[in-house]
């Protein structure tokens, strides 16, 4: 049997989940902050409720109550208990339904009313108390606030003071007030790398790596860490992935993440791994944001202005943006369309530039190599080799000064290209389906249209040849 309750009937009721022995009401409400706070606390959802045991101790650390959606009613129960026999369970009896708890955010849910009630899950942490020991009795503690704040403002006296009690509190007693379920491991490793993979503690990704910064002093290194190696078995890498990744390193000392990737079709967290074990990873200089083949040295060979970073970044303006948004973006919008394909741009995958469509983010890391350009190609070819011995320039590399410039008003240049001519098509479509558009409605308005085609027709081939000719001269006068 269901009953149905209207609740514009019943009293509101606010639920508050209180930590503890409740003997004295007004001494719970100066632990919360009195009624003033308990109602600012009530009138938003992101607002906490604090809780503090010991008020007016200002070195007390308040325990924070959040907000939870609860449906509930408060109910007058009777409870029956045998006399005779204790051993029987007691028996309930619902006598009548007092109210409601306080609609602060009030909805109906399948007869039921979800609100937001304070709850206190986290734990007290430590609680600091100015208490030192007494002077006549040591076994016993005094209260030595009086002591260290003053009584009121023109209190001079507690200024004047030579000895004062020493006590020093700490900013916090720990990060966190909710438990956590933590598994320590002691880090048993030794230098030479010969213990148990399984018996180290876990780095962080960036301690995974050989991270360099750029230098014309310092030597690169020329073999990865042992311990690396022994990491693999554990993530499972198999002997096809190691050995894909590890023919394309063969192929070309320099590599870009995202080239790895496409070329290997290796999973992205296997190559994380693999990584580590062939190549050092540069995180300044010309060869920033790429991996290098261990052993390696781009500083002394010459061919390695190929593989140089090319850094090039799109600014969002109405023509661009409407085709090319940021990597993230890009990503999301695949997930959630992935048959949608635009011709127009490459593919957020593919590691190269081709003249023929537009970039595959805003923000692309490319090598030198990596445009397929044959006008770029040229220019990195009529480089002038340099004398033997030479070391290329710390800032620069191989390339000349102004170099990065000038390949970049190449490819800005390809990119306007592209948009006008996607542009000068979509306004000639246009302006051709408006004219079949028209000369179908003329069709039907005459009803004389032949069968085969002849002279009577409206529009033939011809016809449209020399219109696509005419708005091509348009659209040429106004670009």
């Amino acid at each position: 049997m269901s009953i149905q309750l209207s609740g514009s009937s019943l009293t509101e009721f606010a639920v508050i989940l209180y930590p503890g022995l409740v003997k004295n009401l007004n001494g719970m409400l100066d632990t919360l902050g009195g009624i003033t706070k308990v109602s600012q606390a009530l009138e938003g959802e992101t607002k906490r409720l604090e809780l503090r045991y010991h008020y007016e101790n200002p070195f007390n650390k308040a325990l924070c109550g959040e907000i939870n959606k609860r449906a509930g009613l408060l109910l007058s129960i009777k409870v029956r208990r045998s006399k005779r026999d204790r051993s029987k369970p007691p028996q309930y009896k619902v006598i009548q339904v007092k109210g409601l708890h306080l609609k602060v955010r009030f909805c109906v849910c399948n007869n039921l009313y979800l609100i937001m009630s304070f709850l206190f899950p986290g734990l007290c942490d430590f609680q600091y108390l100015p208490l030192v020991p007494h002077t006549e009795n040591k076994h016993e503690l005094k209260m030595m606030m009086h002591s260290i704040m003053p009584q009121s403002v023109i209190d001079l006296d507690f200024f004047n003071r030579t000895e004062v009690p020493l006590i020093t509190v700490p900013t916090m007693f720990a990060r966190y007030d909710n438990v956590h379920n933590n598994i320590f491991r002691g880090d048993f490793s030794n230098e030479d790398g010969q213990h148990e993979v399984l018996g180290v503690c876990q780095k962080s990704s960036y301690e995974n790596r050989d991270i360099v910064m750029f230098n014309m002093v310092d030597s690169f290194p020329a073999r990865p860490d042992p311990q690396i190696i022994k990491r693999m078995k554990v993530k499972y890498v198999s002997d096809e992935q190691f050995e894909k990744v590890k023919k394309l390193f063969e192929e070309c000392p320099i590599w870009t993440r995202i080239g790895l990737l496409y070329e290997s079709g290796v999973s992205n967290d296997k190559l994380k791994c693999i990584t580590p074990s062939m190549a050092y990873y540069f995180s300044t200089g010309p060869w920033r944001t790429l991996y290098v083949r261990y052993g390696y040295d781009p500083r002394k060979d010459f061919n390695s202005r190929y593989y140089q970073t090319f850094d090039f970044r799109l600014r969002f303006r109405s023509g661009i943006a409407e085709f090319v948004s940021d990597r993230k973006t890009s990503i999301k919008k695949r997930q959630k369309n992935p048959y949608e394909i635009n011709s127009l741009v490459q593919d957020i995958d593919y590691p190269y530039f081709d003249e023929h469509k537009l970039p595959r983010s805003r923000q692309c890391i490319l090598r030198y190599c990596d445009i397929h350009m044959s006008k770029i190609q040229e220019m990195l070819e009529k480089i002038p080799s340099p004398l033997a011995g030479a070391m290329c320039n710390e800032r620069t590399g191989w390339l000349p000064s102004g170099f990065d410039s000038q390949v970049r008003q190449i490819v800005s240049n390809v990119i306007k290209d592209l948009l006008k001519n996607h542009y000068r098509k979509e306004q000639i479509h246009a302006e051709v389906e408006s004219c079949e558009n028209m000369g179908q409605e003329a069709e039907d308005e005459e009803g004389a249209v032949s069968d085969e085609g002849g002279p009577d027709d409206f529009m033939n081939d011809d016809n449209i040849e020399e219109i696509l000719g005419d708005m091509q001269i348009e659209a040429d006068e106004i670009n």
